[in-house]
């Protein structure tokens, strides 16, 4: 799976078995899933524009798509081991829209494509309880989950109370929270009202991208947010040239011998790459801004000119 920007669009690309409740939705393989910033007055027909931007972008159909009036910068990345969710989120008294795109990294079955789903809007309800918000159905909330296919047997399930669920409620719990505090600096940084939303946050939380957060063990199981600025690891590879747009590898694990090897932990096997600089190499970097599905070959011919 890969993921970037291009302007006022977040794509996901890969070889994806997945369900959406979107507009075209159902359950299908796809290998796009589109979530479309589009203006607050918008009124054309959704399935229309969608395929617009996927042809503009040059991708095939089928695809899914999710459209909102939320600036794309105040998109939330939750990334817990194999499990990546995305949360758009913009919410009112009488009116909301929720966007919330899940991507799994191992296969699920149909029935397990349907239980993230609820596994997700179970979660989400909860955020907005927690926050007083109206919790009923909403015409225009969205789930889409992903999952990669593989030879390997798919999850059979993926209630909340498996291992998939429990990942994908924690990291939908994260993204949707830090994303209703986006919204409500936005209201606060556009009109100057607040819902009272990041209350608890350290301070406002303006940020110029999307926020991206990892579940990290080091030091106890915590969520930390990926802010390159100021970073006190810099630079972590003894590298003075590092580039970091892509502190954490958008190849990972590329099962690459050459670059990385599997090894013992705790938690049991995981591919360590710890030594590999590949992305931090500034024209590798530069290419795989520009051409951002270049598979790990490519970026190896980069790094040698």
């Amino acid at each position: 799976m890969r993921y970037y920007l291009r302007e006022n669009v977040l794509i996901v690309r890969g070889d994806f078995r997945a369900a959406s409740s979107g507009v075209g939705g159902g359950i299908a393989d796809v290998r796009t899933v589109l979530n479309v910033t589009v203006p607050r007055n918008f009124s054309g027909d959704a399935s229309r524009e969608i395929d617009r931007i996927s042809n503009e972008q040059g991708f095939l159909q089928p695809q899914f798509g999710l459209l909102t009036a939320v600036p794309i910068t105040n998109l939330c990345i939750a990334k817990y081991d194999y499990i990546t969710v995305f949360v758009t989120a913009g919410v009112s008294d009488n009116n909301r829209t929720i966007n919330i795109i899940i991507t799994s990294n191992r296969p699920l079955s149909d029935a397990a494509l349907l239980g993230a789903m609820t596994t997700a809007t179970e979660v989400k309800m909860q955020v907005l309880a927690d926050r007083k918000l109206p919790s009923g159905a909403s015409p225009t909330d969205a789930v889409v989950v992903a999952a990669e296919k593989s030879r390997s047997a798919p999850e059979m399930f993926a209630g909340i109370l498996t291992e998939t669920g429990e990942r994908i409620a924690k990291a939908v719990r994260q993204a949707l929270t830090e994303a209703l505090i986006r919204f409500d600096n936005y209201l606060l940084s556009t009109w100057g009202v607040s819902r009272g939303w990041s209350r608890d946050a350290p301070g406002f939380v303006k940020r110029t991208r999307p926020s991206y957060f990892i579940y990290s063990r080091y030091g106890g199981d915590h969520w930390t947010e990926w802010v390159p600025e100021g970073c006190p690891y810099y630079p972590c590879h003894n590298y003075s040239r590092q580039q970091c747009s892509f502190c954490y590898c958008p190849l990972y694990p590329c099962m690459d011998t050459s670059l990385g090897a599997m090894i013992e932990t705790p938690h049991g096997e995981v591919w360590s790459c710890m030594d590999c600089r590949l992305v931090h190499v500034p024209e590798v970097t530069a290419h795989l801004l520009e051409n951002p599905e270049a598979d790990v070959a490519e970026l190896k011919l980069m790094q040698k000119k």
